[in-house]
């Protein structure tokens, strides 16, 4: 015996918490798809050195990176309920075989 306990249900829901903070990032990456910066946003100095395009560049890479995060939570999300389910449903099983052993409840 290892002594290692495996809570289901906590799991579960951590399961749910990683699938609800995948969604967030989502919405952050929806809302960073808008490019609301314009070659006037700077002036004529932030014409002369680019910055508009600078801070698209940036927000293209970060926009990518929470794309990233945002597949990775969801597939950590879905891993996690899939292994939870599985101790479930082995657990229910493994109880109800108990039950209908002769001798036994």
């Amino acid at each position: 015996m290892t002594g290692i306990k495996f809570d289901a249900e906590w799991v579960g829901g951590y399961a749910e918490l990683t699938a609800k903070s995948a969604e967030a990032l989502g919405e952050g990456v929806q809302t960073m798809a808008t490019d609301p910066l314009t070659d006037e946003s700077f002036g004529q100095l932030g014409r002369t050195v680019r910055t508009t395009q600078a801070y698209s560049r940036a927000a293209g890479q970060l926009r990518d990176q929470l794309t990233r995060a945002v597949e990775a939570l969801t597939s950590a999300s879905t891993g996690l309920g899939q292994v939870s389910a599985m101790y479930v449903d082995t657990d229910e099983t493994s109880a109800s075989a108990m039950r209908r052993e002769p001798g036994r409840g």
